[in-house]
């Protein structure tokens, strides 16, 4: 019997259905792991202000500006510890196939970051933010892109 887990992720929180059977009508609720990462501000991670520099020429002073997103990078180490989760399910032989839906952003963020197994047992990527669904319109979406 194939076992095929979901995963429903965004850049704060994931759900993993496993041992979905979409041929069974009647199949009892699928067991769930959930991941979440608290969503955070700008402000509530950089804490501090950035610095100030010397201009190049005169006697000013001017503030630097932040390299990078705090809240997309926040995000991004979120994702990978999801996709290395899955790469030791994957790994261990928990599962045939995944179907991953994801919010489009997040999705390609875990096609980079999912590793060599899991990229093979990958069957379907769905660009659509299916999270905040419940588990029963989660199904049936999944079941309608993918059998119609």
């Amino acid at each position: 019997m194939t076992s095929t887990w979901i995963l429903a992720a965004d850049g704060n929180q994931a759900r993993l259905l496993k041992g979905i059977n979409f041929l069974k009508d009647g199949q009892k609720s699928p067991e769930q792991e959930i991941f979440r990462s608290e969503p955070k501000r700008t402000q509530d991670i950089m804490s501090d202000r950035p610095g100030r520099s010397y201009s190049s020429h005169g006697p000013g002073r001017s503030a630097m500006e932040y390299t990078s997103d705090p809240v997309r990078d926040e995000q991004q180490r979120f994702t990978a510890e999801v996709a290395d989760k899955l790469e030791c399910y994957a790994e261990a032989g928990a599962f045939d196939r995944l179907i991953v839906c994801a919010a489009p952003q997040t999705l390609g963020a875990l096609r980079s970051m999912l590793g060599a197994r899991c990229r093979e047992k990958t069957t379907a990527e769905i660009d659509k933010d299916f999270t905040n669904l419940p588990t029963e319109k989660l199904l049936s979406s999944v079941r309608s892109i993918m059998f119609e």
